[in-house]
């Protein structure tokens, strides 16, 4: 009798031991990030995000708009060669530097200690 070859099928019914090994460690990240300690870090890094994101957002497209239809305001002169188009596109980079600062202040002293945490509980879950 000719012996019979197994041919690897991917749509068969018993999977590779690696997918049965990753059916419960997806369990516990689904765990995870149900739970309260996730989901209070989800919350406290939207309510940094989503208001600092529209705030620089709506200080950008003012600069935009009004040297598109104030142009004659942009070019008043406030202090020697600096005009007010000049200061304003200054404050756009002063602006993101304080952006970027308030957010690493922000991430540092409010979610980056419990996401660390919650790594390391996640962790222990997984061994």
């Amino acid at each position: 009798m000719a012996q019979q070859q197994k041919v690897f099928d991917p749509w068969a019914a018993d999977r590779p031991p690696a997918a049965v090994a990753a059916e419960p460690r997806a369990g516990v990240y689904r765990e995870v990030q149900a739970g309260a300690a996730f989901q209070a870090i989800r919350s406290g890094y939207r309510g940094f995000v989503l208001p600092a994101t529209a705030v620089f957002l709506a200080w950008y497209l003012l600069f935009v708009v009004a040297q598109a239809f104030a142009p004659n305001l942009m070019r008043r002169q406030v202090a020697g060669p600096l005009n007010v188009a000049w200061v304003l596109g200054l404050g756009q980079f002063a602006s993101t530097f304080l952006l970027t600062w308030l957010y690493a202040r922000n991430a540092r002293t409010k979610r980056d200690r419990a996401a660390l945490d919650l790594r390391w509980d996640t962790q222990d879950q997984l061994r």
